[in-house]
């Protein structure tokens, strides 16, 4: 990707590949909290110019280190060549950026240099960041103590806003000067020199925070909104900031690396094969990234840099993903999204009660209702995918006090389907935005152009969904069994009709027999929308289809036309409306390749889930081991190496899981605590001959696996088995001991 970012809970820095973030038309960087951008440039300029870029290194979620060394033309510092080493280490602790500048003199003679720094501050919202234009101008105002200097603004709501950037010097030999006017109207500048001792170094410090000194919002519908955005109390004092001497910040980014250390020391462990464990540890570090907690515990924001908030539908899968790893993401994320549970009739929001929220956001124009996201309800599968997670995660933990504490917030889920889900009373779940300027298409491709027919032409709702059927049908045979475990006979049986019923009106409206596919939807006229699209395959993670028409679609599912050698397309590169570097009509979504493998891995259909994990194997390879949210859907034929989408987010939490969901699903795991069994079948696709899982937890305990491809057959050994439950492998039933899939 064309960026570098760091984060630590709900501070993000977006910079270039150097580490800068310009102002410019189409600037999009800067430092973000709160959906709000509170630094908008922040340039390293030294003197002389003749410095270049040696190294960028981002291995760490929170922390990039930049080096550089100086090259002719000596202008009129006459350093020699490569005589200076500097390094500018850039860090967040949560509450502030820090930039640790470092010149080191290797020559034998002292050295002069300089350098300036560039900093502004707009306080755009995230929305406008993204292209949205707002009807009104913003006053910052700028002061000027010395080596601080601070910006500040006060929005529309009364909230006001402050950022402060603080410049120390670390060693002596540093002629500083105040902060003054620069290019812009409220950019600012800092000058800085040193004449460096041979085999000496200089140090200094730039400190940025961001804070929200008073928040109290003008009486309006969003101020509830916010209310509930911040805990229950919007006017707050500035949060005591971090010691900035040496030993105190080192302190910081020592527990920052500690608790690095402390979240791997909590994941299962990964060895046997190294392209998988790369992948893997990557896609833990960013998991760890794009971890928040606002007050329920910890749930996945969906990506960086767009969306750095509570996302309904891209939480909840992600936290499924990560069930094999982290059951706590999933109870976390079940909790929050319990807490902004729908509660009234709201068209301006798409709110109904009981309904799951779809976005929540904090920025201005969020919270004056210029933009309907402060809580946002517009989409049709956060709720039966929270539903879903819910039951997953206590099948797979057996927290039976977590399942009676949050359960009335499932029951009041539960019920949105039965009152508000189903506009027609058809059995289906179906959308249709009310919002202004709220989201049009409320699937997972909730682009505009998303949902076509056959003849490109867009589809009228409201709109009823195929993979959203399937997640239904899931919901409704999962909490059947919940139910029916909390000795709620009547409710659980009602829920296993609904289940028959609606396995069979499926087949019945969305299969399409004359090419054994499954429609990506009905539309407002129950028309079904007959293109060959990636919806189908998500259908495969339910049993809402017959087993001969499961098998025909999964066999589908690998064409030519659906699979790319990288990922399978979300729209066959045979239909009218293809474009395979458009956001959901033909590119390739690592999430949604992830939940299509599952499905055919639902289906026994081995070969395909060993394509599929083989090629996005190759397409991690290509970004680094860092998948992003998306990218082209041009064939492993055509590119050498998967093609970037020009916007998209990386790290993404449902991209970042993927290597998580892969390893559940050639484990074969499948738990219920309830039941007192875990099902264990594994399966090693061709090119990965060993792999070996350590410390998976279930229930009250951990299982280890060990598993090594012999021919085309997959053997494994039940290492360790701490959780009291029985190991169920088909037919055999023991531990540990040695089987065999052919």
């Amino acid at each position: 990707m064309n960026f570098h970012v760091i984060k630590e809970n709900d501070l993000f820095f977006l910079s270039n590949l150097s580490g800068e973030s310009p102002l410019t038309s189409t600037n999009e960087s800067g430092l973000f909290t709160k959906d709000t951008r509170f630094l908008s440039k922040l340039m390293w300029t030294p003197k002389p110019s003749s410095f270049v870029l040696l190294e960028a290194s981002c291995t760490e979620g929170y922390e990039c280190v930049y080096r550089y060394t100086n090259l002719p033309p000596l202008d009129s510092f006459g350093l020699p060549r490569e005589s200076l080493l500097v390094t500018r280490r850039q860090y967040v602790t949560g509450e502030s950026l820090f930039e640790e500048g470092c010149v080191e003199n290797y020559s034998l003679q002292p050295l002069h240099m300089g350098a300036k720094y560039t900093v502004d501050a707009d306080f755009v919202d995230m929305f406008e960041v993204r292209g949205f234009q707002p009807s009104f101008a913003r006053n910052v105002r700028v002061e000027i103590a010395e080596r601080v200097c601070s910006f500040t603004y006060v929005a529309r709501d009364g909230r006001v806003n402050r950022t402060t950037v603080e410049f120390e010097s670390l060693t002596d030999d540093c002629e500083v000067s105040s902060w003054a006017s620069g290019d812009g109207e409220t950019e600012r500048t800092l000058e800085m020199a040193w004449q460096i001792p041979p085999r000496r170094q200089v140090r200094w410090r730039l400190r940025i925070r961001p804070e929200v000194l008073e928040d109290t919002p003008a009486q309006s519908p969003t101020s509830t909104v916010t209310e509930n955005v911040l805990g229950g109390n919007c006017k707050r004092s500035p949060s005591q900031p971090e010691q900035t001497g040496l030993n105190s910040l080192e302190q910081v980014r020592e527990s920052l690396r500690e608790s690095y250390r402390d979240w791997f020391s909590l994941m299962p462990r990964v060895s046997g094969n190294l392209p998988f464990r790369d992948w893997y540890e990557q896609g833990l570090r960013d998991i760890r990234m794009l971890a928040t907690d606002l007050g329920y515990g910890h749930f996945l924001v969906a990506g960086l840099p767009w969306y750095a908030v509570p996302f309904g539908r891209d939480s909840l899968i992600a936290a499924r993903q990560m069930l094999l790893a982290s059951p706590e993401i999933a109870r976390g994320t079940v909790r929050t999204l319990g807490h902004f549970q729908g509660a009234q009739l709201d068209p301006s929001r798409d709110e109904e009660p009981g309904k799951i929220v779809h976005e929540v956001r904090d920025g201005e124009l969020s919270r004056l209702g210029i933009m309907p996201f402060a809580r946002y309800f517009g989409s049709i599968d956060s709720t039966p995918l929270y539903l879903g997670l819910f039951a997953d995660y206590v099948r797979w933990t057996g927290d039976e006090e977590f399942l009676r504490e949050e359960l009335p917030h499932a029951m009041r889920a539960l019920q949105w389907i039965e009152d508000f889900g189903d506009r027609d009373a058809d059995g289906f779940l179906e959308y249709w935005s009310e919002a202004q300027n709220g989201v049009a298409n409320q699937g997972w491709k909730d682009s505009g152009d998303s949902i076509m027919h056959t003849d490109g032409t867009l589809a009228q709702g409201p709109i009823a969904l195929a993979e959203v059927q399937a997640y239904l049908h899931r919901v409704y045979v999962e909490w059947s069994r919940l139910l029916l475990h909390l000795g709620e006979l009547d409710q659980a049986e009602a829920l296993c009709s609904k289940a028959d019923r609606l396995s069979q009106s499926f087949v019945e409206h969305f299969y399409l027999p004359e090419t054994q596919t499954i429609a990506m939807a009905l539309d407002g006229e129950k028309k079904p929308v007959a293109v060959s699209s990636s919806n189908m395959g998500q259908v495969l993670c339910s049993d809402i289809l017959p087993v001969d028409i499961a098998r025909r679609v999964a066999k589908r599912m690998m064409q030519p036309d659906m699979f790319s050698g990288y990922g399978i397309r979300t729209l066959s590169s045979l239909e009218r409306a293809y474009n395979p570097i458009s956001y959901h009509n033909g590119s390739v979504w690592p999430h949604d390749t992830a939940l299509v493998m599952s499905g055919l891995r639902r289906q026994m259909a081995f070969d395909s889930v060993s394509e599929i994990v083989s090629g996005l194997l190759r397409a991690q390879a290509g970004f680094g081991h860092r998948l992003p949210e998306l990218f082209a859907g041009l064939s492993s034929e055509e590119v050498r190496s998967p093609v970037p989408y020009p916007v998209s987010c990386s790290p993404q939490a449902w991209a970042a899981a993927v290597p998580v969901f892969t390893l559940e699903q050639l484990l074969g795991l499948d738990v219920d605590v309830f039941r007192g069994r875990i099902l264990l079948d594994p399966f090693l696709p061709e090119g990965i001959n060993e792999l070996n899982v350590e410390a998976v937890p279930i229930g009250m305990g951990q299982l280890g696996v060990k598993m090594r491809r012999v021919g085309n057959r997959t053997e494994f050994e039940v290492m360790s088995n701490s959780t009291g439950l029985a190991i169920d492998v088909g037919i055999e039933v023991a531990q540990p001991s040695l089987h065999r899939r052919g």
